[in-house]
């Protein structure tokens, strides 16, 4: 002690510390009495300064008078013989506990209350031999005084007023005269039996038995014990070993669990069986000295012989247990331990807890467990040191290694890391790296969170919320996974777009976590040596924490460790090659879609602004910081929606309601439209859907649509129906006019758009009249051949225009076509050709996808299609050409597109001079008046001819279009004017060639003239969705269709079929 006292004031002495407060003079004449009197060698001196005092003791600052703890250490080495008696302290009067140790006392200082001291605390003390009258009215009484061993001690000496009393190192002959002791709650006393003390509820009762207890008052008396924690001691010389079949008689309180702790060895229950306590409201029982008989037998295995009730804790220390399993025989605690209790054989292979308790701690120390820890026992925390475990330490416990612990039953249990040692671990390390760890939150409630991941540990109460905020409310939801975590009802999490939360193990690091659904937000970008650095947030929370993938073109990444919710490191899976202009990096976090245009040769941090209001409206070019806006929007951050027409349902020429369809936005005030410059008054209008009473009127007009600064011209795109349609050629005065259609019903012999053209009957078997068909994929054209004539029909080109039918961007499709065969049953005879137009993106698509669907037909009764409203059928034996454009990114809301498509016609080497005939291209009956526009190539007595149905489906409703041509010596072009398209557009023309009556198979003195139908080539084209069907009637005996495959992977040549007639 002295060297303690002087430790202090040579810290004091340091700091400059020293206080000249001094105890008064009464309080300092006493103090240096007791130095004196007992020889105190506890202070620096005999004659210590006074300012010592008030270094030593606490004193009141203003009088200087000892206050609250004044203890007194008399030298062990030398005592003092003199007795210490309540004249000795009775200046110290603001005192509140009195502590003595190693002094004769006099008994006064028990009976009399010494001033204002409510605490006495005498250890080792000399004096007293017996107690024969109630204490003074002290609150809380210590003694330890060997010389009352085997006396008499009343229970009316405790004092009414008394809370806690205490008397050890002397067993007493405890005698119950029946005090109320009203105050009392806490007893502690050494005992040779067992009284009947029904009469006193305590809190706390701690006895300790002699080593002569008198066993059956134990047995008689247990029951009348009320407290709510008891606990037996057995004395350290004592050879005693209780029986416990008095546990079964536990007082049982109504108003609170108990807590029942034995530090005694015992007997095994008397009959053999189990000692059921699951009626009684215990909240722990504990036998820390169990001894090698405390059990039962079962299948010659010795197993726990208390069944406790739900949610009882276990302690049984130094016991006799033959296995873990069933780990039910412990019974259903939060915390069981079965410690130094000969356990052998393995754990439980399949652990799980299904019994309600989701909280549990198992401590097995110091037994002979054998075997691995498989990985269901990460429901539990898991205490296994000193045992003859092997394999690994499931990562649930060892990325926690580090974190300390604190248990009542196993003090060497220090850190986690301790709760495994003494066994054979291969990774067993107490600076283990954990790789394991990945929390999860969703948000429960403003106020609440639910904290879950693999291995995310066993102590959810420890995480840190926004740097200050702990769980104020703590809920267990699975044991190890799941927790739901409550914050005081003065914070919200309602505010807020993202959160950080601190676990303090196993990294005691921060991870910051989205509470809002959205996009993650790219704000720069730089790309060196084939690594893709992006700043941001709204990332991953750390790798892993949710799917994340990123694109740059048709390149990938693959993010690496280091990324986090602020910042994503990436290394390209290849070698990227540098590309002139700006690249597309896509990022996808959580299948939230994030893209930004970035230049791959320097930093890219320029932002665009409002973020081009997320990924739906437009692309940020971080290079520029400028808006690529999709589609539907525009403005500078593409929050204002695009105002268009895309299909129109025209009245009758009469007027009447007219339907138009687009986007109009969602102010639907103030908005005017006119047909042709005359007004065409609203009846109903929506964000995509416009209804007005249309003049009356005929042919085709112009519509223009206004509200407010936005304003939308559709050229050409309203035709009037017209109650009588002509037909062509007024069908040549061989068949029928269908007035609404516009269509002729030829009469029988007679074909073609007109019916201008015999049906040839003639079988010859002359090989100069077969066809044949060919597909070039790296083209994409259709190639017919037909006794040395070459018919060609392919798409030459996609041409944005504006509202001047100005071109504005042009995309070639005379090549890289990609061919791909489907392997489909139901559909088993397509094939497919793809390709994507280069620098043609939007915001939600990949890219504008040209695809064309070759179908060969080969139902005996041909095939019906059906095209906005109009049906049909494809014969037998024809091939129908499925072409479809989707996605196209307009630059302008009011561009358009056009679809050119070739047909044309050569020869090929030398031909039959008696078939010789020059190119004659007809182009008479394209008109935007009838239903549909004809073409017509002749050459060499073959007739190739093409029909144009003047509506197209814009997204997925029919519109009117109007279409154009031109031609050279050998060929046409058609012009397809389509509408703003937004999806997909679809349109579908037909084609066939015929054989001239004045072909002949062989150029000899036969001069009678044949007509026949060879091919026939219907085309609906979807997307653009642009259609073409060949239909083939044989000439002679066979016609062969085969697919050239130009690709360096697709190298046969495929025959298609053979058709006889």
């Amino acid at each position: 002690m002295k060297l303690i006292f002087l430790v202090i004031f040579l810290i004091s002495f340091h700091f400059g510390i020293i206080s000249t407060l001094s105890p008064p003079q009464d309080q300092l004449n006493a103090l240096y009495h007791l130095i004196n009197k007992f020889n105190l060698k506890m202070f620096n001196s005999d004659n210590p300064l006074p300012e010592y005092f008030c270094i030593f003791y606490t004193c009141n600052p203003s009088t200087g008078s000892i206050i609250s703890e004044f203890k007194l250490f008399n030298n062990i080495a030398a005592p003092s013989n003199e007795i210490i008696t309540p004249s000795d302290l009775k200046n110290f009067t603001d005192i509140s506990s009195l502590e003595l140790v190693n002094f004769q006392i006099d008994q006064e200082l028990l009976y009399s209350k010494l001033n204002n001291v409510e605490i006495i605390i005498f250890l080792n003390v000399n004096g007293v031999k017996e107690i024969n009258r109630t204490f003074a009215d002290y609150d809380k009484i210590t003694i330890s005084c060997k010389e009352l061993d085997n006396s008499t001690f009343k229970l009316s000496y405790i004092n009414n007023a008394t809370t806690y009393f205490k008397i050890q190192d002397s067993f007493l002959n405890l005698i119950n005269d029946n005090p109320e002791l009203p105050s009392l709650s806490n007893l502690w006393l050494e005992i040779k039996s067992l009284p009947n003390i029904s009469q006193i509820n305590l809190y706390q009762l701690t006895f300790r038995f002699s080593s002569d207890f008198d066993i059956n008052s134990l047995k008689l008396r247990y029951q009348t014990l009320k407290s709510k924690k008891i606990t037996f001691l057995d004395s350290n010389d004592s050879n005693l070993i209780y029986p416990c079949d008095f546990i079964k008689e536990q007082y049982d309180s109504p108003n609170q669990k108990s807590v029942v702790s034995f530090d005694l060895k015992f007997l095994p229950p008397i009959d053999g069986h189990v000692i059921d306590l699951s009626d009684k409201n215990i909240e722990s029982i504990s036998y820390t000295n169990a001894g090698n008989s405390f059990n039962i037998i079962k299948n010659s295995k010795s197993v726990f012989p208390i069944l406790v009730g739900y949610n009882v804790e276990v302690a049984y220390l130094n016991g006799n247990i033959s296995q873990t399993t069933p780990l039910s025989q412990f019974g259903r605690g939060e915390i069981i331990s079965v410690i130094g209790s000969n356990i052998s054989g393995d754990l439980d292979q399949n652990y799980r807890p299904t019994d309600g308790i989701v909280r549990r701690l198992y401590d097995f120390s110091n037994n002979f467990i054998t075997g691995t820890i498989n990985e269901s026992w990460c429901n539990a925390q898991l205490i296994i040191r000193n045992n003859r475990m092997n394999g690994q330490v499931p990562s649930c416990y060892s990325c926690y290694f580090n974190y300390p612990m604190q248990l009542n039953n196993n003090r060497d249990i220090k850190t986690f890391y301790n709760a495994f040692e003494g066994n054979n671990f291969t990774n067993l390390e107490q600076n283990y790296k954990c790789t394991t760890f990945a929390p999860q939150i969703d948000l429960d409630s403003d106020t609440s969170l639910i904290i879950y991941g693999n291995d995310i540990g066993f102590y959810g109460e420890k995480f840190i919320i926004q740097d200050t905020l702990l769980c104020t409310t703590y809920q267990v939801i699975e044991f190890g996974k799941r927790y739901k975590c409550g914050i005081h009802p003065n914070y919200s999490f309602k505010d807020l777009n993202y959160i950080k939360i601190n676990f303090k193990f196993p990294f005691d690091k921060d991870y910051y976590f989205p509470l809002i659904h959205r996009s993650p937000i790219i704000t720069s970008v730089i790309f060196s040596n084939n690594i893709l650095q992006l700043n941001g947030s709204y990332f991953s929370s750390y790798l892993g924490h949710v799917i994340q993938t990123i694109n740059m073109t048709t390149y990938s990444f693959e993010i690496l460790n280091s990324s986090d919710f602020f910042s994503i490191q990436a290394l390209s899976t290849i070698k990227v090659i540098p590309n002139p202009g700006f690249l597309l990096l896509t990022l996808t976090t959580n299948s939230m879609i994030t893209r930004v245009y970035i230049n791959s040769s320097t930093i890219n941090n320029k932002l665009c602004p409002n973020d081009c209001t997320d990924d739906d409206h437009g692309i940020c070019n971080l290079y520029t910081g400028g808006c690529v806006c999709n589609n539907n929007y525009e403005g500078d951050d593409c929050s204002v929606p695009q105002f268009y027409i895309t299909s129109v349902q025209p009245s009758t020429t009469n007027g009447g309601e007219a339907i138009f369809h687009g986007s109009f936005g969602s102010d639907l005030s103030n908005i005017t439209l006119t047909i042709g410059k005359k007004d065409c008054p609203i009846t109903f209008n929506s964000s995509d859907t416009i209804k007005c009473n249309a003049p009356p009127g005929n042919g085709i007009k112009t519509v223009m649509l206004k509200q407010n600064n936005k304003e939308f011209t559709g050229v050409g795109i309203y035709k009037y129906i017209e109650p009588s349609i002509p037909c062509p050629n007024k069908c040549s005065n061989n068949g029928l006019c269908n007035s609404t259609t516009g269509i002729c019903k030829c009469n029988n012999g007679y074909t073609l758009f007109d019916c201008s053209a015999l049906i040839n009957t003639d079988n010859g078997n002359n090989p100069g009249g077969g066809t044949n068909t060919t597909i070039d994929p790296g083209t994409g054209s259709t190639n017919i051949t037909s006794s040395q004539t070459h018919f060609q029909i392919y798409l030459k080109s996609l041409i944005e225009v504006d509202i001047n039918n100005k071109e504005v961007k042009s995309y070639s499709l005379l090549k890289n076509w990609i061919f791909n065969k489907t392997e489909n049953e139901i559909e088993p005879n397509k094939y497919i050709l793809k390709q994507q137009l280069i620098n043609n993106n939007s915001t939600n698509s990949n890219g504008c996808m040209v695809t064309s669907t070759i179908e060969e037909i080969k139902d005996k009764n041909g095939k019906e299609f059906t095209f906005a409203g109009t049906s049909f059928i494809v014969s037998s034996g024809s091939i129908k050409f499925t072409i479809s454009i989707s996605n196209y990114t307009y630059q302008n809301n009011l561009n358009t597109l056009k679809l050119e498509l070739i047909s044309s016609v050569d020869k090929i080497d030398t031909i039959d001079n008696c078939n010789s005939k020059d190119t004659e291209i007809d182009t008479s009956n394209v008109n935007d008046i009838s239903t549909f526009n004809y073409i017509k190539i002749s050459k060499n007595n073959k007739i190739f001819s093409g029909r144009f149905i003047n509506k197209v489906m814009s997204d997925g409703r029919s519109t009117f279009f109007t279409t154009t041509t031109r031609n050279d010596s050998n060929s046409i072009i058609v012009t397809l004017n389509l509408p703003h398209c937004i999806n997909e557009c679809l349109i579908d023309p037909d084609f066939s060639v015929l054989v001239s009556n004045d072909f002949k198979s062989e150029c000899d003195d036969d001069s009678s003239r044949k007509w026949f139908l060879p091919v026939v080539v219907v085309v609906p084209v979807v997307g653009v969705a642009f259609i073409i069907i060949i239909l083939f009637i044989i000439y002679k005996k066979s016609t062969t269709f085969k697919i050239i495959l130009h690709d360096t992977k697709l190298k046969k040549l495929k025959n298609i079929n053979k058709y006889k007639k």
